[in-house]
């Protein structure tokens, strides 16, 4: 059909592969008060590639007017070999795509496994020779012949056409048997009156054990924390004592043993570390060295991220560079860091096109200059595949967010989100279920935690609630997305010295 109908383009959107309702057995985000019965809930995993047509990981070509069904429940092949990342009998799945140099224009559309005919919608257009990312939430169905499977369909503007195609799994749903409707925030309230100090803080689980992990000398700063293929955690920091880059790579969950390695040791460097896995399983870290003013690299070989082997990077060397650096796994594959440039006082990102990040295969952009900005910044990728930012603009003292518009963010769009006086230090930002970002932060002027979650991609909109205000709090804040897609966000409590821990819990429903 592609071969003699032509071309016709597709409208594509995030999420336009499935219709998303809210009946039972179906799945949405947000929902008002529910009857009780089957509703999906949403579980995020680790990013797992399970397609990549360029190394013959998953399916066959994916070629003109020819549907291809990929099998993503049970146990799939990856790039880390055959593993179970979504589960037999899951309702949907939500993946990043990327098409990758596709022959001749055309669109790809991602559809249920069971699925006839020719696609009405498109989940992306390309055209020749391109990198075409998107995100996508596609229903799988769970018995017959296609259960657990998601069809590819590439139509193309000439005979003969194909494209490489890439598929990472980033979350799936499942249905869930909820005995009850959803609370409204008033009956939250009455629930927790009487059982915690507020109706959104609550304590670290009874039961934790702190455990010593590095102790010679004076270390342990700037740490950052990533999960390994092995599902043990893996944290770099700073060691003040010899100024150098560390990583602890953990033995197991609860990292009683683990293998600490000096990654980094010339002059004063180690500082602002941001770490990540990357496809291939390894760690990718971005870090600053002081004493050069640069950004750097550190791109792993093995697991516990051993001298031997461990490339080390120079990305930005131009000026004082390299400050408040965050780092994550681009749709590609390849990292992608945001940084402050300290001579000219911007916001910048460092986009790899290998997964060392060597330096001529990386494009370094400026994203904001207005004034004196770029501080704390966190990064995190879209639904649409392309970074967000958040980040302090000392100028105007306000947190402000960087969406790209594409993989490289060569363009972007800027948004003030919280416009009041010394608000937005500490920023942490992840990407919510709905797809939008959600942010902590630290509230200067009262002292306090706060959270913006943004109402669409660029975060043009958002709702600012602050969800501690007892004393002096809201310090070095990180957020994640929990299994049950609420945030939770850990903060340093300076009044009392401690390390606390809160769910907003209207962030994602019941209003």
């Amino acid at each position: 059909m592609g071969s003699s109908a032509g071309l016709r383009t597709r409208w594509a959107a995030i999420g336009a592969a499935c219709a998303v309702t809210l009946g039972g057995g179906t799945f949405g985000v947000v929902r008002a008060v529910q009857t009780s019965g089957e509703r999906a809930t949403y579980v995020p995993v680790s990013p797992a590639r399970i397609l990549d047509t360029r190394t013959d990981v998953g399916a066959v070509d994916i070629v003109d007017a020819t549907p291809v069904l990929l099998t993503v429940t049970g146990n799939v092949p990856t790039t880390k070999g055959p593993r179970t990342i979504v589960p037999a009998g899951a309702s949907g799945v939500v993946v990043n795509i990327t098409a990758v140099n596709p022959s001749v224009n055309g669109f790809v559309s991602l559809r249920p496994g069971d699925t006839t005919g020719e696609p009405d919608v498109s989940t992306l257009n390309v055209t020749a020779g391109g990198i075409f990312p998107n995100g996508a939430t596609i229903t799988l169905p769970t018995s017959g012949g296609s259960a657990g499977q998601v069809q590819i369909w590439f139509e193309g503007d000439g005979t003969g056409g194909r494209t490489d195609m890439l598929v990472d799994v980033v979350g799936y749903y499942t249905d869930h048997n909820h005995d009850d409707r959803y609370y409204t925030e008033t009956e939250v309230n009455t629930a927790l009156a009487g059982k915690a100090n507020s109706r959104d803080l609550l304590p670290i689980p009874a039961g934790s054990t702190p455990t010593t992990v590095d102790a010679p000398g004076n270390t342990g700063f700037d740490t950052s924390i990533a999960i390994g293929v092995n599902g043990f955690p893996v944290i770099s920091y700073r060691d003040a004592t010899n100024g150098d880059l560390r990583v602890a790579a953990c033995a197991n969950v609860t990292c009683s043993t683990a293998t600490t390695t000096t990654v980094d040791a010339p002059g004063n460097t180690g500082y602002d570390t941001s770490i990540a896995i990357g496809t291939n399983g390894f760690p990718v870290i971005s870090y600053r060295d002081v004493t050069n003013g640069d950004l750097r690299v550190a791109a792993c070989a093995d697991v516990t991220c051993s001298t031997a082997a461990t490339t080390l990077r120079i990305v930005d060397a131009t000026g004082n560079t390299g400050a408040y650096t965050s780092i994550a796994i681009g749709v590609n594959g390849f990292p992608v860091i945001s940084y402050r440039d300290v001579t000219n006082g911007d916001l910048r990102v460092a986009a790899c096109a290998d997964v060392t990040c060597s330096t001529a295969a990386t494009t370094l952009r400026t994203v904001d200059a207005t004034g004196d900005t770029g501080f704390f910044t966190s990064i995190a990728i879209g639904t649409n595949g392309f970074p967000v930012i958040s980040y302090f603009d000392n100028t105007n003292v306000d947190l402000r967010v960087a969406a790209c518009a594409n993989v490289t963010c060569s363009t972007a769009t800027t948004t003030t989100v919280d416009p009041s006086l010394f608000t937005g230090y500490d920023t942490s930002i992840a990407i919510g279920v709905n797809g939008f970002p959600v942010i902590s932060y630290r509230d200067g002027s009262n002292a306090d935690l706060r959270v913006a979650a943004c109402a669409n991609a660029t975060c043009s909109t958002a709702t600012t609630t602050t969800v501690d205000a007892t004393g002096d709090t809201g310090n070095n804040t990180s957020i994640a997305i929990g299994v049950n897609g609420s945030p939770v966000i850990s903060y340093y409590d300076a009044t009392n010295g401690d390390l606390r821990f809160a769910i907003p819990w209207w962030v994602v429903g019941g209003r």
